[in-house]
């Protein structure tokens, strides 16, 4: 949190410590005062209005006791909106710097093959594979662009209605096969039943497989297999996809859910992100009916376990 953003915090903290101090003080005055009036009331009438002043005292602290409370309340709720503002205003600044990083590498990247081209004159292999990698930084642009759109478009559309059946076990070995081609050295261990559909969106399904299966890659060291198995079980379709890398601490499973949200500080972070693809997972299976969580996977790295319904 930034230095203009705690100091907003604290002159809310002192703001309330004020009030409560006169509240406290307005309410010691008003008890003497009763007491003062109640003494010459005594003297002037002869009676005693020690049990009436007693009930004075106790009406005053009851009504002052539920102003405090209700003060508290506002402000718990005041400082709790605030906190999730500046956070998510954090995010977002977080997320800017991160999509400008995201854009600038592989742009930068066509550009040097692009000028390659132009100015060498290279044997048609070392063309191929210069327009290859071209092609790959422009599927990384395409791919950044694309989870943009759908997250907003997720934000502002709640439920969507899906009147196709999507062959998920077509399209889990379609991602397979297509990040095998973009990282032949990597070991991805498909497990997939065959004919598994569910009614959604093929799009939609695409993004869930190909978002779970680039962190996964992300996240683990060439090293390290990736594994993507795909079952029925009664009514429903699993879908699990694991790596063996870093894993996520129990205490951030449900955070990496959070829009813009990324463990770690960004200046310090080697991975690259956004922080939407995980957000844009969620809100896709739920859309679709179904469920997803994180668990650990044996002896390292995390499982993606995700249940779609067969019928929503």
């Amino acid at each position: 949190m930034e230095k203009k953003e705690k100091r907003t915090l604290y002159i809310l903290y002192v703001l309330g410590i004020y009030i409560l101090f006169q509240a406290g003080w307005w309410a010691y005055h008003l008890v003497e005062l009763n007491k003062e009036l109640y003494e010459y009331k005594s003297i002037l009438t002869g009676v005693n209005f020690v049990e009436t002043f007693d009930k004075k005292v106790w009406m005053i602290i009851g009504e002052g006791s539920i102003f405090l409370i209700l003060l508290a309340i506002g402000f718990w709720q005041i400082k709790r909106t605030l906190t999730r503002e500046l956070k998510l205003a954090q995010m977002e600044k977080t997320f800017l710097l991160s999509v400008t990083h995201e854009l600038k590498t592989p742009i930068a990247a066509v550009k040097l093959f692009l000028e390659t081209l132009k100015s060498r004159k290279l044997e048609p292999d070392q063309e191929r594979k210069i327009v290859e990698d071209a092609l790959k930084e422009n599927k990384r642009i395409e791919q950044l662009s694309e989870n943009i759109l759908l997250a907003t478009k997720l934000d502002q559309t709640k439920k969507f209605e899906f009147t196709e059946n999507v062959e998920i076990s077509t399209i889990a070995l379609q991602t397979a096969k297509r990040f095998q081609s973009y990282w032949p050295d990597r070991s991805i261990i498909t497990k997939v039943e065959d004919n598994l559909c569910i009614p959604g969106d093929v799009q939609m399904i695409q993004t869930v497989l190909s978002n779970l299966v680039e962190n996964a890659i992300k996240y683990s060291k060439p090293d390290e297999a990736i594994e993507i198995h795909l079952s029925k079980l009664n009514d429903t379709i699993s879908l699990t996809v694991a790596d063996q890398g870093m894993g996520i601490p129990a205490d951030e499973r449900q955070r990496v859910f959070t829009k813009f949200y990324r463990i770690g500080n960004e200046n310090t972070r080697k991975t690259k992100g956004t922080g939407l693809g995980l957000y844009i997972i969620k809100n896709i299976v739920k859309l679709h009916g179904g469920s997803i969580e994180i668990v650990a996977n044996n002896p390292k790295g995390s499982r993606f376990n995700v249940y779609f319904p067969i019928q929503i």
